[in-house]
Order: C-alpha cells, then sequence, then structure tokens
C-alpha cells in the first residue's frame, strides 16, 4: 500500500494560479497526489498547468470543494500548518508532523492545510486541526510562499517515508462525525442553560482543542454523543412534563 494515498494536500482559498501549479509539482516531486481546492480565489488555468510542468495529472484530478469542513469531511486527523505564534496552540516541527502522518496514515486519512498566501489559516480554521505545524526561518523572514511550504512539508513526509514504521492500528473517527458530535454537544448544553446563547463557541472550542489533542476513535465519538443525548432526552421529557402540570394546573373558566 502507498502511505501517500492516503494523506491530502489542502489548498484554502488560494490567490494565485501559479501557486497552485507550483504546489502540484512541488508535491508530484515528492511522491505525493492527492490535492484539495478549497473556494479558490482563482482558476486552475493555463498558467497552472504550465507551473506544474510533470504534476499536471495532479490538477487535472484535483478536487474542489467550496468549504473546509467538506474538504477534511473523510480526514481522521487534520494538520494545519501556520507562520504566526498563537498563544493558544503549540506548534509541531514538521518533521515531528511528518512521522505522526505517515505511522497513522496506515489506517487513517490525512489532511495538511495551507492558507491562502495572504492570511494563513485562520483561528477558526485551526480548530479543526488535531494539531498545527510551524516551519522553523530565519528571525523576521517568516512569511513563504504557499508553495515553498509546501515542498518543506512534502519532503518531511518523503524522508519519513523511506524510515523503518511502527506500525499504528488505531483507526480515529472521520472529521465530520466528530463535528457532528460537537453540535450535538453545542445543542444540549445550549438546552440546559450551560452556555452563553451569545457565543457558544468559546466554550466549545477549549473542548475541541482537548479533544483534538487527544484524537478520537469512533467508538469515542459514539459514547460521547451518548450522554448528550441522553441529556437532551432527560431535558425535553422533563420540559414536556412541566407543560403538561401548567395546563392541568390553569384555573378552569
Amino acid at each position: 500500500m502507498n502511505l501517500f494515498d492516503n494523506i491530502n494536500i489542502v489548498l484554502l482559498g488560494t490567490l494565485y494560479a501559479g501557486n497552485i501549479g507550483s504546489v502540484a509539482r512541488a508535491m508530484n516531486n515528492m511522491g505525493l497526489n492527492r490535492l484539495t481546492l478549497v473556494n479558490p480565489q482563482c482558476q486552475v488555468d493555463e498558467q497552472a498547468f504550465w507551473m506544474a510542468t510533470h504534476a499536471k495529472k495532479i490538477l487535472e484530478t484535483v478536487c474542489i470543494v467550496p468549504g473546509l469542513k467538506n474538504a477534511i469531511a473523510d480526514s481522521s486527523y487534520v494538520f494545519g500548518t501556520t507562520a504566526r505564534t498563537r498563544r493558544w496552540r503549540n506548534t509541531i516541527t514538521p518533521q515531528h508532523m511528518a512521522q505522526r502522518a505517515i505511522t497513522l496514515s496506515a489506517t487513517n486519512k490525512i489532511a495538511v492545510l495551507f492558507g491562502p498566501e495572504d492570511a494563513g489559516l485562520s483561528n477558526e480554521s485551526l480548530e479543526l486541526c488535531n494539531e498545527v505545524v510551524s516551519i522553523p526561518t530565519a528571525r523576521g523572514a517568516t512569511s513563504m510562499n504557499v508553495s515553498h511550504a509546501v515542498l518543506v512539508i512534502c519532503y518531511e513526509l518523503f524522508c519519513a517515508s523511506c524510515r523503518p514504521q511502527i506500525s499504528c492500528d488505531v483507526e480515529f473517527a472521520p472529521a465530520k462525525k466528530v463535528e457532528e458530535m460537537y453540535a450535538h454537544m453545542e445543542e444540549a448544553l445550549l438546552k440546559i442553560g450551560f452556555l452563553n446563547a451569545q457565543n457558544p463557541g468559546h466554550f466549545i472550542g477549549r473542548v475541541r482543542r482537548v479533544f483534538t489533542r487527544a484524537g478520537l476513535t469512533g467508538t469515542d465519538v459514539h459514547y460521547i454523543r451518548g450522554i448528550f443525548r441522553q441529556l437532551l432526552w432527560y431535558v425535553n421529557k422533563h420540559e414536556r412534563r412541566g407543560s403538561k402540570k401548567e395546563i392541568q394546573d390553569r384555573p378552569k373558566k
């Protein structure tokens, strides 16, 4: 099995067609072939194919989707890249990321996210990631062309794939199922008044970061959703009972 078949390079909001072509070329140099574009701000045009040189097949099979959650729906482990320090999130090196990705890719689909050239990935996008990767650079020169960043990441993946691997049989839940779990959790916690209805994402974000660091299997997601399903059932049951009692206690005319 080619471990790279389970690794998806995802570009979010790419601005320039030439960069898409250069990314395809970088991927091809290192043996990767799965490329997804999320809301690209340009076309995969003649310039993209010209910059891709021998990687035209990657562009011919590129997947273009309207939203990030759609792009990672079937991915069980997601890495996001950033050039900026995030106070609320620790970062790992490309080498660490690559070893982790190759180990997991035998039983899991992996996505590696890259943001648009002008701003990178937003905090909201990074919330969807299990781990965040930062490429070390010289002080004062942290900004990299997206194709260069992809090349560094793909190089480390290639090197990691050449080393002896420790098998990993853990199969994590797809991102789509995990997102459904968070939606279920938010619904239940809003129902009991635990969350601030004006900003429920603040608390959910903290919970999300705990779970994404740990990684959730399908069984984990099933049990967590079971807790909140039971909580909603209990709340709804008592609401119905309270409404029925209120009707019974109304004075008869």
